[in-house]
């Protein structure tokens, strides 16, 4: 059974990303996939798909690294600052590439924030290749 705040949120984001799917592993932590994200100029990709898990205890818990393509690289084949290549998604057995992009201690509000927060956080990292 899906949470309800779980599924309300993802709902909403389902609503701007129609391609978004989300699948749950045997912990209870849910992985949301966005397809198709659109990547600048600068990048190795004109577009990725996104990753990112909400953990048990979602939105209290707040979501934390996102994961693209393994081969995403900067222009020119550069490794992206705070990136690792070949890293496996926790619980999901997919090989990728881990971005460690995380929330400001004390700047997550379940009461406020939800997938579509994390999921500009993570697109506005994304829109500079470096």
């Amino acid at each position: 059974m899906i949470p309800p705040v779980l599924a309300a949120h993802f709902e909403r984001l389902k609503a701007r990303h129609e391609g978004a799917l989300l699948s749950f592993f045997q912990t209870g932590a849910g992985m949301i996939t966005i397809p198709d994200c659109s990547l600048p100029a600068g990048w190795s990709s004109q577009a990725v798909t996104l990753r990112f898990i909400a953990p048990n205890g979602y939105p209290v818990s707040a979501p934390d690294c996102f994961w693209v393509e393994p081969n995403l690289a900067v222009h020119g084949g550069g490794l992206p600052k705070n990136s690792q290549l070949n890293y496996q998604i926790p619980d999901a057995g997919i090989m990728a590439h881990w971005f460690s992009w995380h929330v400001e201690q004390g700047r997550w509000s379940p009461n406020n924030h939800d997938l579509l927060t994390w999921l500009g956080l993570c697109l506005t990292r994304l829109q500079t290749p470096v």
